[in-house]
């Protein structure tokens, strides 16, 4: 026997949280709802396999939360296992992001109230940050992922095409009844 190299092993684990192109929307979502989002924008390019893009003016990353945000098991959420009781947010692991960097090309863009601009960081398969630059964006947050590492098996890709393509038709269905989706 032999250990698996951490690289695979990431990639195992996220497997675990990242199963669909589905999943990835969903958690990046519960990101924005804990950040106190009011608005939020996902915008998909080939229904998500080539680029996700998920936008929301919530509260933003603190510059002290920075460093950790996408490396696995940090959180803001819970201390300890006793905090589990009294959970009022979908996400509390600390698993989103980091496994998602696992799977793909990953981008934040974040400011908080307290920041003069916005930075947009660009994170390696571990949740380190690469580099970061200012950005333009005002109060907002933004997280872009690309397919160029993406790394999902192909039988899961077709199941996440019919469910995207599912959502989609009812959603056009919903919008042609109510006018709303």
């Amino acid at each position: 026997m032999k250990q698996l190299p951490a690289a695979t092993v990431r990639l195992l684990s996220s497997s675990q949280i990242i199963t669909s192109v589905v999943s990835v929307v969903k958690e990046l979502i519960e990101n924005s709802l804990d950040a106190g989002a009011t608005s939020i924008d996902v915008k998909l390019e080939n229904y998500g396999f080539d680029k996700i893009e998920v936008r929301d003016n919530g509260e933003g990353i603190k510059a002290v939360d920075v460093p950790v945000m996408a490396v696995k098991y940090y959180t803001s959420k819970i201390n300890s296992h006793e905090d589990l009781e009294s959970l009022t947010t979908y996400g509390f692991r600390g698993e989103a992001l980091g496994s998602i960097c696992s799977v793909a090309e990953v981008v934040v863009t974040t400011r908080t109230a307290a920041d003069d601009f916005s930075t947009q960081y660009v994170l390696d398969g571990s949740g380190h940050i690469l580099s970061q630059k200012p950005s333009h964006l005002g109060q907002e947050s933004r997280a872009i992922l690309k397919r160029n590492e993406l790394r999902l098996e192909p039988g899961l890709l077709a199941v996440t095409a019919a469910v995207v393509l599912v959502l989609d038709h009812q959603c056009h269905l919903c919008r042609r009844r109510t006018g709303v989706c």
